[in-house]
Formats: structure tokens, sequence, C-alpha cells
């Protein structure tokens, strides 16, 4: 047999069990350590926070951020998605996860709004996204952040590029500037920042994500007992 689990010594047992405990508590760290980097805030505001769910992010600042921890193949899409960055950066001569900051007047304030690119080119802008089934039509949050990013960069057209995870089939969709989808991203942008300043739940939430599949938003109970949205 390639495994045991003790020789009927109690003290062989009890060592093994602890063995097993110390690599379950190691394991769950390090996916823990992983989420951690890989969703830091950079600053109060960022793109993402606008593009998904403007509550949920409302909530992760107010409450602090929540995982679903049993989410294993976020991890898996995570990996994925950085290594085939990393490759095309190399095969595409661009620069990956690319940072800057883009400054709006709001009631007189200045806010600060923060973008991550996955690749940025001399001509374009590509955003790479992981998935379990490739969309027929790019998602609008996705979209969105394409739209907010070819402003921030300055450039006139980008790439949405989904990767199915499972067999590596892919979809390319060519995006140009919107100023429609943008304006909408301004709107979502006043909105949040007021409701960050004046502590009130945002409008605009994004009614896909309270649940999908048999998960649900680690936020849902928050957000349907503070009778801010009719779940």
């Amino acid at each position: 047999m390639g495994y045991e689990r003790g020789d009927g010594n109690m003290n062989g047992l009890d060592e093994i069990i602890a063995e097993e405990e110390a690599i379950n508590l190691a394991i769950d760290t390090v996916i823990y350590s992983y989420l951690q980097r890989r969703t830091k805030v950079y600053a109060d505001i960022q793109v993402t926070d606008l593009v998904y769910c403007p509550r949920r992010a409302y909530f992760e600042k107010k409450y602090g951020k929540k995982h679903n921890s049993n989410d294993f193949s976020l991890i898996v899409g995570i990996l994925i998605h950085d290594f085939m960055l990393q490759a095309l950066a190399e095969e595409l001569n661009a620069d990956n996860e690319v940072l800057t900051v883009e400054v709006f007047n709001i009631d007189g304030d200045f806010v600060k709004v923060y973008a991550m690119c996955d690749l940025l080119t001399d001509k374009y802008v590509l955003e790479l996204k992981t998935c379990g089934r490739l969309p027929d039509i790019p998602r609008e949050s996705h979209l969105m952040q394409l739209e907010a990013y070819l402003r921030f960069f300055d450039r006139d057209y980008g790439y949405l590029v989904y990767v199915n995870r499972n067999n590596g089939d892919r979809r390319i969709f060519k995006h140009y500037r919107d100023d429609t989808i943008y304006d909408e991203f301004k709107n979502r942008l006043d909105d949040f920042y007021v409701s960050l300043k004046y502590d009130r739940i945002p409008f605009y939430y994004n009614e896909s994500l309270c649940k999908f599949g048999k998960r649900k938003c680690p936020y849902y109970d928050i957000c349907y007992e503070s009778s801010a949205i009719q779940i």
C-alpha cells in the first residue's frame, strides 16, 4: 500500500494526525496568503471596485475583504492567468500588470482612481480572462473595465481575451472607445465616492454576483439585512 494510518501504536497515530493537520494548515495558509497578495488594495478606489459590484467593494472597504476559501478554482484560474500573462508579455513585446492613476474632480474633491491593466503595448491594452466556459459576447463588467483602461492608458482600442482554463480554447474581442460606457463608469465613480465619503450604500450593484451557483457573495447577508437591495 502507498499510505498508512498507523501501526496500532497510539503515539504513532497521534503523530500522523498531527502531521496531517500541519499539512492542512500549511495549505490553508498558502492559499490565504496568495489571495491576500492578489487582491491587495492599491488605494481607496480602483477601477475594479466600480465595474463589478460597487456595493461589494463598499462592504469590503467597510468590513474588510472576505474570501470564499473553498473555491479552489479561483486559485487555479489565477495561476493560469499569471503564467499566461508573463508568456504573452514576451511574445507580444508588452508590459504586464502596468499600474497607473487618474485624478477626477468630484464636488471639489480630487479623487484618485488606480488601475492595473494586464498587458500594455504601444498600440493597445489587452485584458486576459480565464473562465470555465467561453462567453458568446464580452461581459459588460469586462467591457467597462477595458474602457476605463483605454482612457487611463490613452489607447484607442484594446482586446478582451477569454481562455477556457479546462481545454485552452479562447475567444478574442476587439473593443474601441465608447463614450456611453465611459460615462456610466464615471457615474459609478461619482456615486461610489459619495458613498465612501458619507458612509452610505452605493446605488449601483451587480445582481448576478449576489448568488452564483451554490455560492453567494460573502457580503450577501450584510447587504440583505441592511435593506440595500431586495433579493
